[in-house]
């Protein structure tokens, strides 16, 4: 019997997602996502093309935060009422907190140059020398490479203190850095809660009540150390166990399809199990 209340479950995937074996359970996702009354969220560091073919592996279409936070991406018709957007796209509508990939690439490179330091990003290399660095496939590289609004980049320059002076340079033009693995990445400084906050704000409109369970926010560091459960129009009221979340972390990095969505579903089930207070939801 599919559970009465829905749980809205906002999970991270990152690249090595697309390099996963698809398995018969993964690719009835769609069916057993509904059958448990989840509505799954991925959020990720990776690009909308990215996560769309992550979801057309999985077989359903959701909205999803891309690019660490930059945009949501609303499918049309997934609300029952018109939703605010900055653009629409072939099939979506966009509500974006980042600024345009060719400006962010634009200051990445005049400020570089205007330091003198060597930078190579993304925008300046073919997808075969993306798929070699990135020891990904040559369609994974083509589709890291449809960029909107965050330029993966390595420093060329030997000295010691590039970094740092590129980084505070780019943070006077308000733009952010990271780093992550063998890449620096820039682009506007957002708050990846600001697009799950905006979705949660949807599905109370559409569902009233239902568990909303936070597993990480487009890869924040410490979205990734905190779950919360929140139900319906309270404030979070409760913790899915660390368990959960250290399962959630490793089959993102190994990719054992099956068992990330056992362990999505597993989440969902705990959420609801711990909602407080109890008597909220009768």
């Amino acid at each position: 019997m599919k559970p009465s209340l829905p749980a809205v479950v906002f999970a991270p995937v990152d690249q090595t997602f697309l390099s996963g074996e698809p398995s018969r359970l993964s690719a009835d996702a769609d069916d057993i996502l509904a059958g448990e009354a989840v509505i799954l969220i991925l959020c990720s560091s990776m690009t909308r093309a990215e996560l769309e073919r992550c979801q057309q592996e999985l077989g359903f279409v959701q909205p999803f935060i891309c690019e660490s936070g930059a945009a949501v991406l609303l499918p049309h018709g997934c609300f029952p009422f018109d939703v605010p957007s900055d653009r629409d796209l072939t099939g979506y509508h966009v509500i974006e907190f980042g600024r345009p990939y060719g400006e962010v690439v634009a200051l990445l490179h005049r400020t570089a140059s205007r330091l003198g330091i060597d930078v190579v990003g993304f925008s300046d290399m073919s997808i075969e020398e993306v798929a070699s660095e990135c020891r990904l496939s040559l369609p994974h590289a083509r589709l890291a490479k449809l960029r909107d609004y965050d330029e993966p980049f390595r420093i060329l320059e030997a000295a010691p203190d590039a970094r740092a002076r590129l980084w505070k340079a780019l943070r006077a033009v308000r733009l952010d850095c990271t780093c992550r693995g063998q890449y620096e990445h820039v682009g506007a400084a957002v708050d990846a809660s600001i697009g799950v906050g905006v979705l949660k704000s949807l599905y109370r409109r559409t569902l009233g009540r239902f568990v909303t369970v936070d597993l990480a926010s487009a890869g924040s560091d410490a979205a990734r150390r905190t779950v919360t459960l929140s139900v319906g129009r309270e404030k979070p009221t409760a913790a899915v166990g660390t368990p959960v979340m250290r399962r959630i972390q490793d089959h993102d990095m190994t990719i054992d399809r099956t068992s990330w969505i056992e362990t999505i579903l597993d989440a969902a089930r705990r959420g609801r199990e711990r909602r407080q207070p109890a008597g909220l939801l009768r």
